[in-house]
């Protein structure tokens, strides 16, 4: 029975048992999607990867993402991490490329023994996509009275940049307390949405800009610790929800500690004439465990 090598790590953070747990085989080749869908079951972590021979030999690799629940197209603390053991594994530092399903990633890496610090910036620019369900609807599914999420400029929106979020803007005190109503979130109707992204300006940190929660269980995630997918599609929400000046901007969003998980995800904004120019998403990750799979 082929067996094959996985490391994982906590991404998202610079400490071990915080931040988004991730799992990667490092060399996938010779499995089907279905098995990659039955090994990431098996490890039962927000988001397993699978490192394959890029299909264009100037970049580093192909990088296949996958939930509980399905394939991503993409997704932040799996390249992150991905990045950081790619690099370690191989000895590569600097620039980096990773083929995904939404297209090639550039990534800056640094990997040291115990973990490292990646990059990246997605080719995919961050917008609106279309319209969010109801204030009542998200209200009820997020156990929220419908006051105490914002209804003017922070209104909920659909956006995304190469995945789908919906963005929900409350006070900090409301994003804590919230919770998943199962028996109203199917209400939501999230087709092609991954979930929804629940924010507050603010935060634990003191440099903290933003604190957020994530909520997919239509991805077999309840709730995520960390989604750098979400934070690269947040400044369409941003731009529209805030007067943004002209620059390049640095945010530190915080998630992850209602969890007991805390996630620290760095967004790099460039704007200019009001227009998001590019975006890159960045964090730390720790390396935990290593072995063999047997399938």
């Amino acid at each position: 029975m082929p067996a094959y090598e996985f490391v994982t790590l906590d991404v998202f953070t610079d400490k071990k048992f915080t931040g988004n747990q991730l799992a990667v085989l490092m060399d996938a080749r010779g499995l089907s999607t279905d098995e990659m869908l039955t090994v990431t079951r098996e490890f039962n972590l927000s988001e397993t990867t699978f490192v394959l021979p890029p299909e264009n030999p100037e970049n580093t690799a192909r990088v296949r993402i996958f939930t509980i629940g399905y394939e991503m197209p993409f997704a932040g603390h799996p390249t992150v991490g991905t990045a950081i053991a790619i690099a370690r594994a191989r000895g590569l530092k600097g620039d980096i490329r990773l083929e995904l399903n939404t297209g090639v990633f550039p990534v800056t890496v640094e990997a040291s023994e115990e973990g490292g610090f990646a990059e990246f910036q997605n080719p995919n620019l961050s917008e609106e996509v279309g319209a969010a369900p109801s204030i009542e609807k998200l209200a009820a599914a997020l156990s929220l009275p419908v006051d105490a999420l914002d209804q003017g400029a922070g209104k909920p929106r659909r956006c995304g940049a190469g995945v789908d979020f919906i963005y929900v803007k409350a006070s900090l005190a409301a994003v804590k307390r919230a919770k998943v109503n199962s028996a109203h979130w199917e209400a939501l109707e999230l087709d092609q949405v991954v979930g929804v992204y629940l924010y507050a300006e603010g935060g634990e940190a003191a440099d903290a800009s933003y604190h957020a929660r994530m909520f997919a269980p239509n991805a077999g995630i309840l709730e995520d610790p960390a989604t750098g997918s979400a934070a690269a599609g947040f400044p369409a929400q941003i731009i529209r929800s805030e007067t943004i000046s002209d620059g390049v901007h640095r945010w530190v969003i915080e998630q992850g500690f209602e969890m007991g998980r805390a996630s620290r995800i760095i967004a790099t904004v460039a704007v200019e004439k009001a227009a998001i120019q590019s975006v890159r998403i960045g964090g730390d990750a720790v390396f935990m465990q290593k072995g063999e799979i047997v399938i």
